[in-house]
């Protein structure tokens, strides 16, 4: 079978769960902006510093819209919690190093910087979040 049509029985097959998904990454990128602005512009937060405090409450909204929503798990066991925490992590990091390096060392715009890291972050998401953060046996 090849590449092209095992990549479009994938999108088929999980199509409601992707546009659930999408529908929850770009609320949560809403949330997320505001909030990078607000605590940027109106409480003068440098962007790593607004971005390294807004992740927590994105994460929160994102996680429970996503488990009970998206991918309609019923169970919480300590292991999808643990992968979801792990993967957390990652994007919490990789979001802070990404807006230090282009905002901080290359003065790249940081609403540009934050939309480029949740478009990267939202395809690894979506593959881990599937895979291996929600999948029931």
């Amino acid at each position: 079978m090849s590449f092209i049509l095992k990549l479009t029985l994938y999108i088929n097959n999980s199509k409601h769960q992707i546009v659930k998904f999408f529908i929850v990454g770009c609320s949560s990128v809403l949330i997320d902006m505001a909030l990078l602005i607000v605590l940027k512009e109106k409480f003068n937060f440098s962007p790593t510093l607004a971005i390294a405090t807004n992740q927590i409450f994105v994460v929160i909204y994102n996680f429970l819209l996503n488990k009970h929503w998206s991918f309609e798990t019923k169970k919480m066991p300590i292991q999808q919690f643990s992968r979801y925490v792990i993967l957390v992590i990652f994007n919490y990091l990789t979001s802070i190093d990404l807006m230090y390096l282009f905002y901080d060392i290359f003065g790249i715009n940081y609403k540009i910087v934050r939309l480029f890291s949740i478009a990267l972050l939202f395809v690894i998401n979506f593959i881990f979040y599937k895979y291996w953060v929600y999948k029931e046996k």
